[in-house]
This record gives C-alpha cells, structure tokens and sequence, in this order.
C-alpha cells in the first residue's frame, strides 16, 4: 500500500477508531516507507498496535524509537518455519531491540508463543509479565481458515465487524484479519466510504447472523477460531 493510499484509509476510518494493527498475513517491517506511515498514524493520534516475526527488528530499530508504537506482538513460534535464518542471531537481535525499546520508550512488547498443543499455560498462566511492558503470550495454534478444510459448523460468534475488521493492502474491506485472501471482500475503501460498506447488504447480512449466533459467509463456517468464543454462545 502507498502512502497516499494509507493517509486515506487513516481519514476514513477516523470516525470509528483511532486504533490501529499493521499485520494481516504480512510483515509490516517489511514496508520501505514504514516510518511516513508511523508518522500519519502518529499526526492523526492513533494507537498503533504492530506484528511481526521480528526478523528485521534490529534493522528497523531507529524508525521504531522515531516513532514509537503502544505495542509489539513477536510471533516467536514463527521462527520454526523461517528455516533461513540463524537462530541464535535472530534470538540476540530480539532481545537486544527489545531491551532498547523497553529503555528508550514506552512501547509494550508482547512475545506469542502460540503452538502450545496441549492447555495454553506457561508456568500456569497465559500471560507472563517479564518485567514492566514485556510479556510473554501462549496460546493453542489455529489453522487459517479455508473454504476446503474438513472443519464446518454453521454456529458461532465472532466480534467481526462488531469489534474489528481488515483492510487489505490494495483496499479491500474484509470482516477480519483471518481473511488475508479478501474472500469476504465488502468493498474497497479506496473507492468507497466506510459507511457505504458497512451498510452493504454483505456487511449487514454478516452482522445479522452472527447476532444469531450463525456464520453466514462459507469462510466463517470452515473457521475454527470462532470456537474461542464459545462463552458468548
């Protein structure tokens, strides 16, 4: 996405939210222009949440310092599928952008080790404080959602739409950030204005159902994460 392109998608989303998440499927510190889009997010004082694998941390160090961003989600259990990195580098990179994050901001890092198989606990908790704004979070893997898994069930809720939705790189509007192939795309933001989309008879249709508790879109159907709601039910 351009930086033009995120200055509009920053105005016209202005009235809902002034909080932010750079991921979706992608690597945020991969952007070449990551610092002008820290800075539109800062001019427009929007809370800016970040995930990342962490593999460029050091090298984007002075543009994070520049423009310090609320939180830092590492997906540490990422790394067992990076299989071109060095991992004692990577691990001494984290740690020492993390040290230097922690001294010079006030940035919160949050470490995900999301593939515990069993009870999500570390030392019986899901959630371990480190130290002040460094945290260690577990949780069970998912699977993506995919309209061709085996996984199908038509009841379940989702905050989608309600509490959070996705934009796509190119604009496309999608109810959540599991959908990064924009399966469910309601529009494009680029081209139209959030009210239009959300008023879209797609986007009400979504909303409706799962107030009934039921995923109308095949992708919700084939999502098991929804099942992380289950005390909604």
């Amino acid at each position: 996405m351009s930086v033009d392109e995120f200055r509009t998608v920053i105005e016209r989303i202005g009235h809902y939210t002034n909080y932010i998440y750079l991921h979706v499927k992608g690597e945020p510190l991969l952007h070449p222009q990551l610092g002008e889009i820290l800075k539109i997010c800062q001019d427009a004082d929007m809370t800016v949440n970040l995930t990342t694998n962490a593999t460029l941390i050091k090298e984007k160090l002075p543009v994070l310092l520049e423009y310090p961003v609320h939180q830092i989600n590492v997906s540490l259990h990422s790394a067992d599928d990076n299989d071109c990195i060095d991992m004692d580098s990577y691990i001494h990179n984290l740690f020492e952008s993390c040290e230097t994050l922690l001294d010079k901001t006030e940035t919160e890092i949050s470490l995900r080790l999301w593939n515990t198989k069993k009870e999500p606990f570390l030392f019986g908790e899901k959630n371990c404080t480190i130290k002040r704004h460094l945290y260690i979070n577990v949780q069970s893997p998912f699977e993506w959602p995919d309209v061709n898994s085996t996984y199908c069930n038509e009841r379940g809720f989702c905050q989608g739409l309600r509490q959070h939705m996705a934009i796509l790189c190119d604009g496309t509007v999608v109810p959540c950030c599991l959908d990064g192939n924009g399966v469910m795309a309601l529009g494009n933001i680029l081209d139209s204005t959030l009210e239009e989309i959300l008023s879209s008879p797609r986007s009400v249709a979504f909303m409706e159902g799962f107030k009934k508790k039921t995923a109308v879109e095949p992708l919700c159907m084939h999502c098991s994460f929804k099942e992380r709601f289950a005390h909604k039910m």
